[in-house]
């Protein structure tokens, strides 16, 4: 084989793609009326680590008798994708498509057991951070007016922010219409996740008995473009009760995903409270008894 040719780029290799190739030279004797071309895919250029194959077939070779064989004339086409390859070089091509960032292999080929040949190409692609939360609890679910909660969560992205964000919390009613901005927490930049400690939330002795949601929007301001906007929230419930009815020590809630919110996160952040003339609920030591 004297030259291999593959595409400059792979996003999605396992949806099939075409190697180009030629060769020369000749052969002589029993058998040499076939030859075996195989492509492999390598993480180094001369194939010393890394490879994983793609391809093999026997071809025919032109002559007669003993010889001598010859190639086929002019540039050949290999055409690759899933089905001929072996379980691991696809488990391979499938890790290399889900990455973050695209990276340079090499397409080798050869004709029997001669020389490797050849060929650089980039496979998979850039891809963008995306948010969503993985946990979260709100402890305890069920407080008197003047109580105080502890909040925590998980914000977990596979590939990197490029910039810091933030996530708005907010309380809102059931119909998650805001009440109040509770406060905005800073997020690094990068990638995995991002664990937010439990932290007292206190609320006012003026609110309302009811139910109640604190709603976590993540990347609120949108300063980072993501691969799906759409799964950015989560709420938990909260009640609050008469003081003889609430139960502080009660089973903490869970936190669930958010629909499709009805407010502007940002605007909200900076409105002034809806709920009362003083702030129904903030980021804030809880009152020290008396």
């Amino acid at each position: 084989m004297i030259s291999v040719t593959a595409p400059q780029t792979l996003p999605s290799p396992l949806a099939g793609f075409n190697v180009q190739y030629s060769m020369t030279g000749s052969k002589y004797g029993a058998g040499a009326a076939v030859a075996q071309v195989t492509f492999y895919l390598s993480s180094t250029a001369n194939g010393s680590s890394g490879v994983y194959t793609l391809f093999t077939q026997q071809i025919g070779l032109r002559g007669s008798g003993l010889g001598p064989y010859y190639p086929p004339i002019g540039t050949q086409t290999a055409y690759i994708n899933r089905f001929s390859m072996p379980a691991n070089t696809v488990a391979q091509l499938e890790y290399l498509e889900a990455a973050c960032q695209s990276s340079v292999w090499y397409v080798l080929g050869r004709v029997d057991s001669t020389t490797l040949v050849r060929d650089d190409t980039l496979i998979g692609t850039a891809k963008p951070p995306d948010f969503y939360f993985t946990a979260g609890t709100l402890s305890p679910g069920v407080i008197p007016p003047g109580g105080t909660a502890n909040l925590s969560f998980d914000l977990y992205s596979r590939c990197p922010a490029p910039a810091a964000s933030r996530v708005g919390v907010y309380l809102t009613d059931p119909d998650f219409q805001v009440l109040e901005s509770i406060g905005a927490i800073p997020i690094n930049a990068g990638s995995g996740t991002w664990s937010f400690p439990p932290t007292a939330i206190s609320f006012s002795p003026a609110i309302a008995p009811g139910s109640y949601r604190v709603v976590l929007l993540a990347d609120v301001d949108n300063t980072v473009a993501e691969g799906n906007e759409d799964h950015n929230g989560g709420f938990f419930t909260l009640d609050v009760t008469e003081p003889a009815l609430a139960a502080p020590e009660g089973p903490p809630r869970q936190l669930e995903p958010a629909p499709a919110l009805p407010f502007d996160g940002v605007q909200a952040l900076t409105q002034p409270a809806r709920g009362a003339g003083e702030d129904l609920a903030s980021f804030r030591p809880a009152p020290t008894p008396r």
